[in-house]
């Protein structure tokens, strides 16, 4: 883990913006000092359908709901205007759930759209994967494009979560998110409208 990761990591446990959590582990997009799954993520119909069906049929826990992904570019911010929600199946692992909609939000493998990795540095894994015959999964969404890499993010709603993410595409053309948790002082949230 280099110097900075391990510092921002620590940093994360006391950091602005988290103080609506007793601990650091009670965020949804917590640190890690090693890559773990994360979560998986299914574009669903009927979220209240799902929601019920994954709580009282599988005796998941809803863990957090949040409005929106806002990202954050020199231009300016790039909502991607989806709703979560996200539900606990085990410790630190979640079933992700989203609407699914036109066909930005169908695709790959609708309604398994992908499967996330917790990272310690973000950019690292980035380039490792690409090295490794990933391929980066760019997308428009909203008028505007991504090409996939690394980009901050805050998960926003009750609980903002900041964080840093990118997309993937494996050998077999399996879509993986990258995470890394960050901290709200290393999130630029003034350049969210």
């Amino acid at each position: 883990m280099s110097e900075k990761a391990k510092e921002d990591s620590i940093a994360s446990i006391n950091a602005d913006g988290t103080q609506n959590y007793a601990d650091v582990k009670d965020r949804v997009f917590c640190g890690s000092d090693h890559p773990v799954l994360h979560h998986v993520c299914l574009f669903v119909p009927d979220m209240e359908a799902s929601v019920t069906f994954y709580t009282s049929g599988l005796g998941l826990t809803l863990r957090e709901e949040f409005d929106d992904i806002v990202g954050v570019r020199p231009t300016g911010a790039f909502p991607f205007h989806v709703a979560s929600v996200f539900l606990q199946a085990g410790e630190g692992r979640y079933v992700e759930l989203h609407p699914a909609g036109d066909g930005m939000m169908s695709p790959p493998g609708f309604p398994l759209n992908h499967l996330a990795l917790a990272t310690v540095d973000i950019d690292a894994a980035y380039d490792r994967a690409l090295k490794a015959g990933g391929t980066p999964f760019g997308f428009t969404m909203q008028g505007e494009h991504w090409d996939g890499s690394p980009l901050d993010v805050c998960m926003t709603g009750k609980r903002p979560e900041p964080m840093r993410m990118a997309f993937i595409l494996g050998p077999s053309s399996e879509l993986i998110e990258l995470y890394q948790a960050t901290t709200a002082s290393t999130f630029p949230t003034e350049t969210i409208v």
